[in-house]
């Protein structure tokens, strides 16, 4: 514990470097749209909580629109039994995605798709996302970017459908989302027939509001609905994870 304590942020997201350093695999992303970047470590060390919790057993999963394949093999390591399809639209991206899974220890378990998410239909034990989420925002130049940031073809009904379909009874569907469009991800996933399993709220430290939460549907009934606040420091600017978010990643980083 003390040791991931003590860990230093990854240099992650546009201005950070093309290559990150795993301690199992290695991440290029230069050729994507969306860097590697927080979102996506946080739902990496946590998709599937509640499916484990339940018992369930993983088998396959899907990563809808998996950029670098970042997400698709940090749940390759966490899950060593999973089979992963990673669905990513933009094609320089998914030739990214295919290489970073080849060159890693999970190449054989990771199979990369470079097409729409949109009728696909292979059943899943466990869907993640970490979605585009702008929606009526100012766009860039640069046309990865804007499809990797921006709903344009990945709206939320897309998403809620697509997961629906593809979701195993007793699996789940995780994603992360930002807090402010909160009420239209519980409602599109109500429409959908989902019911929230856990909710995880994320904020920069103690003192700010939450600005993401990483959510878990299921179509499995409840118990009662699991609730966490996450702090990525525990005050600012020291420039190190808290202790509970260090703990997550320590299988990953430091």
């Amino acid at each position: 514990m003390a040791k991931a304590q003590g860990q230093n942020f990854l240099k992650v997201g546009r201005s950070g470097r093309r290559i990150q350093e795993f301690k199992q695999f290695r991440v290029h992303d230069d050729a994507c749209g969306m860097k590697v970047g927080t979102d996506a470590l946080l739902l990496g060390s946590w998709a599937g909580t509640t499916s484990v919790e339940a018992g369930q057993s993983v088998q396959h999963i899907l990563d809808i629109g998996t950029g670098s394949g970042v997400l698709a093999l940090m749940l390759a390591q966490r899950f060593p039994q999973a089979e992963i399809d990673a669905v990513e639209l933009e094609h320089d991206a998914a030739q990214q995605a295919s290489e970073n899974a080849a060159l890693s220890p999970f190449g054989e378990r990771i199979q990369v798709h470079q097409r729409a998410i949109q009728g696909w239909s292979k059943k899943a034990d466990l869907i993640v996302c970490n979605p585009p989420f702008f929606r009526d925002h100012p766009k860039s130049q640069d046309r990865k970017r804007n499809l990797a940031r921006h709903d344009d073809t990945l709206p939320l009904r897309v998403l809620f459908s697509t997961s629906s379909a593809c979701l195993h009874g007793q699996g789940s569907f995780d994603l992360v989302f930002p807090e402010d469009r909160a009420q239209e991800v519980e409602e599109e996933a109500l429409r959908h027939g989902f019911i929230l399993h856990a909710k995880v709220q994320l904020r920069a430290t103690p003192d700010h509001e939450v600005i993401r939460s990483l959510w878990s549907w299921r179509k499995a009934e409840t118990s009662g609905m699991i609730s966490e606040t996450w702090d990525l420091e525990a005050q600012q600017g020291q420039g190190k994870w808290s202790e509970a978010v260090a703990a997550r990643l320590a299988p990953f980083v430091g």
